[in-house]
């Protein structure tokens, strides 16, 4: 394979070194064999592009991930034998065998060889991780050098502290949970939906109890217990108390015990059986084990998934989140980007960005079901309390654009994210639900912790043109232009 000419290509140049992160814009030459043996004859004519030299030499493949449209090659950087943190090289293949995009978060040789042997004795870095964070009642874990991943209990947290491996300074902390705050919603997904002319909140301003017309027979399939909520997609093992029954027979009002158990399976299984139909199975599968459950994790009007853990956890303040199938959905939204993407949402736009997708999933997921009223509404169950008409936690069809964005220190990503929801809804009614979803979906796979909304925006019309030929391209890039989102040409 022949290097790209110096005019062929675009680059996004490094923040923390002298190398391009990102080239884009190009299309190579047809590459030969499987994907691995593509990108790196991609890697090795397109070396002093990227300005990782014989640093070639240290990459580790560590992950062959094949989209709908195109594969996805992985490489770790490995350096005296340990793993980078989050030093990566990423090429993407279309169809077409012709490499698209690559990234490189990989270390110049020259910096690497400046580095030092680590001196911190393991059990001082993690007492000091312990006291960065303060009082821990929970677990503590190393996770690689130099962080630390930190679980609390009470308050729930999970932190991951980054120890220098000499000194011993707290480099940095982060928050490790993808949160949403709400209130409560359940059914398919909110009470409403069925039981028409329901108003959700009484005239004292109480939560009324939902009429027996709200609740939607359904089917409880994967189940592989002969007694409880544990299949291939989805186990509700976490949940303290868990319900029971050997007939599998879970019918039951919102009043009953167990009933947030039940939803939670129902809807987190519902939408990887989704993406199984949208043809993420089999060597596409997403995710390798089901996921785990805890319906009845907090008390506080609050919900989360951990990436850390590998859980999703619902709180029962308020109205019981676990009930709303739309903060169910967002939330597995979440845990959808994790599996895809690890480490998504580094940054503010990044975080943002898997607000608004979580969003984005739950409306479109619930869409068919519900009244035109509540289309553009999520979390209508959850949210009762809010304004608007109808109430919800946040709506996708505001007119906000790029320029929106709070870029301040206290911004909120669930605000900022209303602008990429929204610049995902209008995709979704550009090209209806099973284009937009693959789409859209499928763009994550050449993603990082450290996107942003111009780099979202290109991914799409990437996977756009692998899937669908840029069939869709004029409205793609017509729709970024109108909410300020580029350059993505």
């Amino acid at each position: 394979m022949k290097a790209l000419a110096a005019s062929a290509f675009k680059a996004i140049p490094g923040k923390s070194y002298a190398t391009p992160k990102e080239l884009w814009g190009f299309r190579s030459e047809r590459g030969r064999g499987t994907p691995r043996s593509i990108a790196w004859q991609f890697l090795e004519a397109n070396r002093e592009h990227l300005g990782i030299t014989s640093a070639l030499d240290r990459l580790d493949l560590r992950r062959v991930i094949h989209g709908l449209g195109a594969d996805h090659v992985i490489y770790q950087q490995i350096w005296r034998r340990r793993r980078i943190h989050r030093a990566y090289v990423t090429v993407h293949i279309g169809r077409d065998r012709r490499v698209y995009l690559v990234k490189s978060r990989a270390v110049p040789e020259d910096i690497l060889g400046k580095t030092h042997e680590p001196t911190l004795p393991q059990r001082r870095a993690v007492r000091l991780a312990v006291a960065a964070v303060g009082h821990v009642r929970g677990s503590v874990r190393v996770v690689g050098r130099p962080e630390l991943l930190v679980h609390r209990t009470r308050p729930r947290a999970e932190v991951i502290v980054y120890v220098h491996a000499i000194t011993g300074r707290i480099i940095s902390r982060v928050d490790n949970l993808a949160e949403a705050t709400g209130k409560a919603t359940v059914f398919l997904p909110n009470p409403m939906a069925r039981a028409y002319g329901f108003a959700p909140l009484g005239p004292n301003g109480r939560v009324q109890r939902p009429p027996e017309n709200a609740y939607v027979a359904v089917t409880l399939t994967g189940l592989r217990g002969k007694r409880r909520l544990d299949g291939r997609r989805v186990t509700t093992q976490l949940t303290r108390p868990r319900v029971s029954s050997p007939r599998l027979d879970f019918v039951m009002p919102s009043t009953q015990a167990g009933f947030e158990e039940v939803s939670s399976y129902y809807h987190v299984n519902e939408a990887i059986a989704y993406l199984e139909r949208l043809g993420y199975r089999g060597g596409r599968s997403i995710f390798a084990e089901p996921i785990r459950v805890n319906a009845l994790g907090t008390r506080d009007d609050n919900s989360w998934y951990s990436p850390g853990e590998r859980t999703l956890t619902f709180g029962t303040g308020d109205i019981d989140d676990a009930e709303d199938g739309e903060t169910v959905l967002h939330e597995f939204g979440h845990a959808l980007q994790d599996a895809i993407c690890p480490d998504f949402g580094q940054t503010p736009e990044a975080a943002a960005m898997g607000e608004g997708f979580g969003d984005y999933l739950a409306a479109s997921f619930f869409a068919a079901k519900k009244p035109d009223a509540y289309r553009d509404t999520v979390m209508s169950w959850d949210g009762a309390r809010g304004d608007g008409t109808p109430p919800g936690v946040r709506r996708l069809d505001c007119a906000l654009t790029y320029e929106s964005f709070d870029h301040g220190a206290n911004a909120d990503e669930h605000d900022n994210g209303q602008i990429w929801s929204a610049t995902l809804w209008d995709i979704w009614n550009a090209l209806t639900r099973r284009v937009a979803d693959r789409i859209i979906i499928d763009s994550h796979f050449q993603l990082d912790g450290f996107t942003s909304f111009a780099r979202g925006a290109r991914a799409i019309l990437d996977a756009d043109r692998n899937l669908h030929g840029g069939h869709h391209a004029a409205r793609l890039r017509r729709i970024f232009r109108r909410r300020g989102i580029g350059p993505v040409e």
